[in-house]
C-alpha cells in the first residue's frame, strides 16, 4: 500500500490538503532557504488520539524530531505537520535548518492554515508532506488503524529511498550549508551536489570540500598516494618509504625489506578503505594485501611510522582546524572483559546515532560508528597479548582497529590551534602548497603535536584534497574561505509600478560605472554587467538577479522590480542594502501590488536604508513601522532622477567602501 494513499478509505476526514502546494525557489517569509507553501484544512473540534501514530513514527520508522517542541501550537495535528516533514527530510539527508512556520487562519476560513516548509528539493518536500498528512489521517479513523500502519511500514523503505535519492550524498555538504546559514552566507543549489555560497565577486562554489579554486590536477595527484608522496618528497617534506606491489609475495618481500611493522593500503582510495596498519608478520601482510586488492588494482606497502595521528585542515593558505585521530578500541575499568566493554560502548554509540538532535550537536570527539568484534579485532588483541575474555586494567587502552578513520570506529579529538607547534603548522601549509591545494587535510604522524617535527621527527601519511571534517570545523573553514566575510555584495532594489528606459535604476547604474564600480543591472528585460548587455530577453528581476549573482565580476547589484515574478518565486537574495520604493502610478492599467504590499514583502530583506519617493502619509507610516531603527528617507516630489540617484549612490558608496 502506498503511504501517500494509505488513508483514502477513511470514513471521516478532519485533515485535508486544499489546493496545490506552491514552490518558492528564492527567499520568502524570512526563510534562508527555498520553501514549499501548502494549505491544510484542519478541524480542531475533535482532537484525535495520536499516541499510536507517535509511537509508530518514532519507534517503528525510527524518525525523530529535529527541533524543540516546547511552546508549540495547541493543535496537536498542526504541531506534527510542522515537525514531521522536516524530520523525514533530515533523515534522508536533506538540508533543513529551520522549523516550518504556520500562519494563523484569518477571515472566512478559520480552519485553514498556510504552512511554509523549508527544503532543498521541492518534490521531496511534497512527498514528505503527503506522507505525514496521510499518516495523520489514520488517527481520525475509528478502527483498523493498526492494519493500515503495518501497510505504511511495509512501503516506508521504498519511500525513504526515494527521498534519499534527491538528498545530499556527502557528509560535508549538509554541515557546510548549515554553517553558511549560521554565518549569514547566502547559498543556493546549482546542479547535482554543487552549491553557490555568496554572490557576485564574493561568491564561492563548493562540492563537498572541493571549491571553485581546487585544481583538477592537484586533486587527482593527491588521490594517488605514490604520486603525492613523490611530490612531497622532492619538495623536502617527510614521507614514509613505500612500494607499489602486484601480489602478496611482492608485498611480503618489500615488507621484510622495510622491516616490520608495515602498512598495507590501496594507493588510490580515500576514507581509510582497505587500510591495515601495524602489521607484524608475513601472514598478516598477505591477508591485508588480499583485502586491499579486492578494492583496488594498486596496493601499497609502506613502512609503519610510530606516533600519534593528527589531521591538520587548511583553507586558502591558513590552518583552520586540527584534530587527533584515535583508532577504535575500548578503555578498561579493571572489572569487565574486552567483549563486555565493547558491547556496552557499541550500545552507547548506536543510541547516540539514533538521536538526530544529538548527532547534530554532539561532542565532536565522539564517534557514532560501532566496532565489530571480528578477525581484525582478535588479531590486534593477540598482538597486545590479550583476547576477548581479558580484563584490562583501569584506564588501559585496548586497540581493536588498525586504521584510525571514523567509519571503522575511530575517534576525532579536537586540538586547539595554540597547542600546535608553529613548525608543525608550517609543515602542513607547505604540503598543501606543494600539491597546489586550496583546501586540504594533511595527515601527520608525530610523537607530540606540541613539539617541533624538526626535533621529534614526523611523517606526512596522506594529503586529502577533499577532507571529511567533523561538524565543529565546517564553520571555521567558511570563515577562512570568506576571509571572515559573509560573501555578500551591495544590493539596491528599486520597486516601481512600471518600467521605462529612463528609470532611476539606469541612473544609479551609470553613476556606478562613473565611479569605477562594476555593477550589474537587471531592469525590464535587459541585464547588464558594467557597460555590456548580457541578456535582452530576461523574464524578470528574479532571473536577472540570478544571472548577476553567478557573475564573478559583479561588485554590486541593482535590481529593478516592477512585476510580480519576485512575489511568485521569492527574492533571489537574502538581503538588501538599499530599498527604494517608487511612486504608485494611478494610470497603470495592469494589476500591480501597492507600495504597502511591497514594503511588507521586502521587510525580511532587512534593508540598511529605505528610501521613499513622495510617499503618502499612510505608506510612509507603514514603512516607519516596519523598518524601525533603519535610516528612512522620504524624497521630495521636486527631486529629479539625478538627485535621487545621487542620494542612493551616496549610500552605495559607503557600503562598497565598507566591504
Amino acid at each position: 500500500m502506498n503511504p501517500n494513499t494509505a488513508a483514502q478509505s477513511s470514513s471521516v476526514s478532519m485533515l485535508d490538503l486544499t489546493g496545490k502546494p506552491f514552490a518558492f525557489q528564492g527567499y520568502v517569509n524570512g526563510f534562508r532557504q527555498p520553501t514549499l507553501r501548502y494549505k491544510v484544512h484542519s478541524e480542531t473540534g475533535k482532537p484525535p488520539n495520536l499516541s499510536e501514530i507517535d509511537t509508530f513514527f518514532l519507534k517503528e520508522l525510527g524518525v525523530h524530531y529535529y527541533f524543540d517542541l516546547s511552546g508549540d501550537e495547541d493543535d496537536p495535528v498542526l504541531a506534527r505537520l510542522k515537525h514531521w516533514p522536516s524530520a523525514l527530510l533530515n533523515q534522508a539527508n536533506h538540508p533543513v535548518f529551520e522549523p516550518a512556520r504556520i500562519l494563523k487562519p484569518e477571515g472566512k476560513n478559520p480552519d485553514h492554515y498556510l504552512i511554509f516548509q523549508p527544503c532543498m528539493d521541492h518534490g521531496a518536500a511534497v512527498s514528505a508532506v503527503l506522507f505525514v498528512v496521510n499518516l495523520l489521517k489514520l488517527a481520525f479513523r475509528e478502527r483498523g488503524a493498526g492494519e493500515s500502519l503495518k501497510e505504511v511500514k511495509k512501503s516506508y523503505s521504498s519511500f525513504q529511498k526515494g527521498l534519499a535519492f534527491t538528498g545530499l550524498q556527502d557528509y560535508n555538504q549538509k554541515f557546510i550549508l548549515k554553517a553558511a546559514s549560521e554565518l549569514g552566507i547566502q547559498w543556493f543549489h546549482l546542479t547535482g551536489m554543487r552549491f553557490q555560497l555568496g554572490a557576485g565577486r564574493n561568491a564561492r562554489w563548493l562540492d563537498s570540500s572541493f571549491t571553485d579554486a581546487t585544481a583538477v590536477i592537484s586533486s587527482t595527484l593527491a588521490r594517488h598516494k605514490p604520486s603525492a608522496a613523490y611530490i612531497l618528497h622532492i619538495s623536502g617534506l617527510p614521507v614514509a618509504q613505500h612500494f607499489l606491489v602486484r601480489n602478496s609475495e611482492e608485498a611480503i618481500r618489500h615488507a621484510e625489506e622495510l622491516g616490520y611493522p608495515v602498512v598495507i593500503k590501496p594507493a588510490d582510495l580515500d576514507g581509510g578503505l582497505g587500510v591495515k596498519t601495524n602489521l607484524q608478520s608475513a601472514q598478516s601482510v598477505a591477508r591485508a594485501f588480499l583485502a586491499a586488492a579486492k578494492l583496488s588494482q594498486q596496493v601499497l606497502v609502506e613502512k609503519h611510522v610510530p606516533g600519534r595521528d593528527y589531521r591538520i585542515l587548511i583553507a586558502s593558505g591558513e590552518v583552520f582546524g586540527v584534530y587527533e585521530r584515535v583508532a577504535g578500541g575500548v578503555t578498561g575499568n579493571g572489572r569487565d572483559a574486552v567483549t563486555t566493554l565493547l558491547e556496552r560502548q557499541n550500545q552507547e554509540r548506536t543510541a547516540a546515532g539514533h538521536n538526530p538532535c544529538y548527532s547534530l550537536q554532539h561532542d565532536p570527539c565522539y564517534s557514532l560508528h560501532p566496532i565489530a568484534f571480528d578477525e581484525e579485532a582478535k588479531e590486534l588483541l593477540l598482538d597486545q597479548h590479550l583476547d576477548g575474555n581479558a580484563v584490562p586494567a583501569d584506564g588501559q587502552w585496548v586497540r581493536l582497529r588498525g586504521a584510525r578513520d571514523v567509519k571503522s570506529g575511530g575517534l576525532r579529538i579536537p586540538v586547539p590551534l595554540h597547542q600546535v607547534h608553529p613548525d608543525n603548522l608550517s609543515l602542513a601549509l607547505r604540503a598543501a602548497r606543494a600539491l597546489r591545494l586550496d583546501v586540504a587535510g594533511i595527515d601527520l604522524l608525530i610523537p607530540d603535536i606540541e613539539h617541533s617535527w624538526l626535533h621529534t621527527g614526523a611523517s606526512i601519511c596522506e594529503v586529502n584534497a577533499r577532507p571529511e571534517m567533523r561538524q565543529f570545523l565546517h564553520k571555521p573553514m567558511l570563515v577562512t574561505l570568506f576571509k571572515a566575510g559573509n560573501g555578500r555584495i551591495p544590493v539596491v532594489i528599486i520597486i516601481e509600478a512600471e518600467w521605462s528606459p529612463e528609470n532611476i535604476s539606469s541612473s544609479i547604474h551609470q553613476e556606478c560605472q562613473a565611479r569605477g564600480i562594476n555593477a550589474g543591472l537587471a531592469s525590464g528585460k535587459e541585464v547588464r554587467v558594467g557597460e555590456q548587455c548580457i541578456n535582452k530577453a530576461c523574464s524578470g528581476a528574479f532571473d536577472g538577479a540570478r544571472m548577476l549573482s553567478l557573475d564573478s565580476t559583479v561588485d554590486a547589484m541593482i535590481l529593478h522590480v516592477t512585476e510580480n515574478q519576485v512575489m511568485r518565486n521569492g527574492w533571489p537574495v537574502e538581503w538588501c542594502d538599499v530599498l527604494l520604493v517608487g511612486r504608485a502610478s494611478p494610470e497603470l492599467k495592469i494589476p500591480a501590488y501597492s507600495p504597502v504590499e511591497w514594503l511588507s514583502f521586502a521587510e525580511t530583506l532587512c534593508p540598511r536604508r529605505v528610501i521613499m519617493e513622495e510617499a503618502d502619509p499612510e505608506v510612509y507610516d507603514h514603512a516607519a513601522s516596519l523598518f524601525k531603527g533603519e535610516n528612512l528617507l522620504n524624497l521630495p516630489c521636486w527631486s529629479g532622477k539625478e538627485e535621487r540617484a545621487a542620494t542612493v549612490m551616496k549610500v552605495v558608496n559607503e557600503l562598497i567602501e565598507a566591504s
